[in-house]
């Protein structure tokens, strides 16, 4: 549920208003002047509005290459299969 106050509500119910973004994951709206001016919402909210995924690394695939070959080894009776047809060798 969104709520919308005025600025001097807010200045009034502080922490009440905080206790329910935090606990209850509302989001409120600020108006000054009649306008809605700023949202207030939990750092948890935020970070998730403003994570940006990243492009994966060569550290990243040599993980992955890595993974790759433990898993080979470690189950050598396993198929494995090459990545042009997807037949077992």
């Amino acid at each position: 549920m969104t709520l919308i106050l005025p600025t001097t509500e807010l200045r009034r119910r502080l922490s009440d208003v905080l206790d329910r973004v935090i606990v209850g994951r509302e989001t409120i709206v600020i108006t000054h002047r009649g306008r809605a001016q700023a949202v207030l919402l939990s750092t948890a909210e935020y970070e998730t509005l403003t994570r940006k995924e990243r492009p994966p690394t060569e550290t990243d695939f040599y993980a992955i290459a890595q993974a790759s070959l433990a898993r080979i080894w470690e189950h050598p009776a396993e198929d494995v299969y090459t990545w042009d047809d997807g037949e077992p060798l």
